[in-house]
C-alpha cells in the first residue's frame, strides 16, 4: 500500500490506537470478574503508551469510574482532560503533594509507615479530612505496610478519626506465572491482613489485589475490585496466560523512505553487523530506537511489508532501520507494520518482548513520544 499523499501521514512513524478495542477489553474484563466488583482501570505511564486522557475518556463512556495512576501529575493531567471519578495515586504521595492532590480530587496511597504518618499529620495540620488507600506488602517486597508493622499502623489510624480508608490493596509479584504458588500465599496473606483491620475496628474500604494476570488466571485474588493494566490494552502479561477475549489496541506503522539494491558482500548499518549474502533489496525505514524500536531487535525480528514478513537487517540505529525486502516489490511510500497485523500476518508485543529479553509492558511503554498517536475506533 503506497502512501503518496504526505498530508495523510505527517510523521515518519505513528501509533494507531483503537479505542474500540480498549472498550471491548474493558467489557471483557468486567464481565469476567462479575458486575458486583469494581474495575480500577490502570492508566499510569500514559496508559502504557496509549495516551491516558483519550483512553480514560473512552473508558468513562463504558462506565469506568475508577482510575489508577502512579504520580500526582498523571492524575492532574486526567482531571485537566475532563476525566471524572476516583483517581488513585498508587505511589509518590508525599505530604508536600497534599494541596495539589486535594485541589484536583486525587486519592493518595499510604504505602510506608513513616510516609503514612507524615501524610496524615500534614492533613491534620491543614484541618482536612484525609481519604486514602492503604497499600500492604504481602510478598512483593517493594512498597506497602509489612504484616509486622500492621498493628502499629492500625493503632495510628484508630487515633486519627479524620482519616478514611477508601481502599486497601496489595500488588501480586508472580501472577503471570500460573504455576507459581506465590500468588496463593500472597492472596491468603491479604485476606488475613484485612481480617486484622476489621477485627480492630478499621474498615479497609475497597479491597483490591488482582492485576491483569490476577484477573486472567487467579479468581481467588479478585476481592472487591480488580486493577487491570496491560490486559486493558489487549495484551496478556505472559505467554503462559490465555489471551482469548483480548484485542491488542496499538499498532505501530511507518513507511519506506528509500529502496536500494546492494550486491552480495555489502555490509549494512553501524559496524557492518550484517553482510548481504546475495543481491539484496534493502528498504529504509524512518524508525529507530529513540522511537522504541529497540537496538536489541537487530537481526531478531520481522516487520510486515506488503503483507509479508521481512527481516530487520543490520544494527537498528536511533532514527533508521533497514529490512531485507528482496522479492517483495517494495517501493518508496509503502506502509510497514512494526507492531500489529497486516492481513493474516501479525507482529505482537510478546514477540518483540522475547526478542529483546524483556516484557510486553516495556515494549508498549517504550514507544517514544515522537511516534504520533492516532486514535480510531473500529466497530466489530
Amino acid at each position: 500500500m503506497a502512501l503518496a499523499d504526505d498530508t495523510r501521514w505527517p510523521s515518519p512513524a505513528r501509533a494507531i490506537i483503537d479505542l474500540g478495542a480498549i472498550a471491548r477489553n474493558y467489557r471483557f474484563l468486567r464481565e469476567r470478574v462479575g458486575r458486583g466488583r469494581s474495575v480500577i482501570a490502570v492508566v499510569k505511564a500514559d496508559a502504557y503508551g496509549h495516551g491516558a486522557p483519550a483512553v480514560a475518556r473512552r473508558l468513562a463512556v463504558e462506565g469506568a469510574d475508577r482510575f489508577a495512576v502512579a504520580q500526582v501529575e498523571e492524575g492532574v493531567a486526567l482531571r485537566r482532560a475532563g476525566v471524572e471519578g476516583e483517581i488513585l495515586v498508587l505511589c509518590h504521595a508525599e505530604p508536600s503533594d497534599l494541596p495539589r492532590q486535594r485541589a484536583y480530587g486525587l486519592t493518595p496511597t499510604l504505602y510506608d509507615r513513616r510516609q503514612a504518618e507524615a501524610v496524615i499529620l500534614a492533613s491534620r495540620a491543614r484541618g482536612e479530612r484525609l481519604r486514602a488507600h492503604l497499600e500492604l506488602d504481602t510478598g512483593m517486597g517493594r512498597a506497602g505496610i509489612r504484616r509486622d508493622e500492621l498493628d502499629a499502623v492500625i493503632a495510628f489510624l484508630k487515633g486519627e478519626p479524620a482519616v478514611e480508608l477508601a481502599g486497601t490493596f496489595a500488588t501480586l509479584s508472580a501472577a503471570d506465572d500460573p504455576a507459581s504458588p506465590e500468588t496463593g500465599r500472597q492472596t491468603a496473606a491479604m485476606a488475613e491482613c484485612i481480617e486484622r483491620l476489621r477485627a480492630s475496628g478499621v474498615s479497609p474500604g475497597l479491597v483490591h489485589v488482582a492485576n491483569s494476570a490476577g484477573v486472567l488466571a487467579h479468581p481467588e485474588s479478585w476481592f472487591d475490585a480488580v486493577r487491570p493494566g496491560l490486559a486493558l490494552y489487549g495484551v496478556a502479561p505472559s505467554a503462559e496466560l490465555d489471551s482469548t477475549g483480548l484485542c491488542p489496541a496499538m499498532s505501530v506503522e511507518t513507511r519506506v523512505i528509500g529502496v536500494r539494491q546492494v550486491p552480495a558482500g555489502t555490509p549494512l548499518g553501524y559496524g557492518g553487523r550484517f553482510v548481504a549474502r546475495r543481491q539484496t533489496t534493502v528498504a529504509v525505514l524512518p524508525i529507530g530506537y529513540h522511537d522504541g524500536f529497540r537496538r536489541s531487535f537487530s537481526g531478531k525480528i520481522d516487520v510486515l511489508l506488503r503483507g509479508s514478513r521481512v527481516p530487520v537487517v543490520g544494527a537498528i540505529s536511533m532514527d533508521v532501520t533497514l529490512v531485507d525486502a528482496t522479492e517483495t516489490g517494495a517501493a518508496r511510500g509503502d506502509r510497514v507494520v512494526c507492531l500489529g497485523s497486516d492481513g493474516a500476518q501479525a507482529v505482537t508485543a510478546g514477540e518483540l518482548a522475547r526478542a529483546a529479553d524483556t516484557i510486553p509492558y516495556e515494549i508498549l511503554c517504550g514507544i517514544g513520544p515522537r511516534v504520533v498517536r492516532v486514535y480510531t475506533e473500529r466497530v466489530e
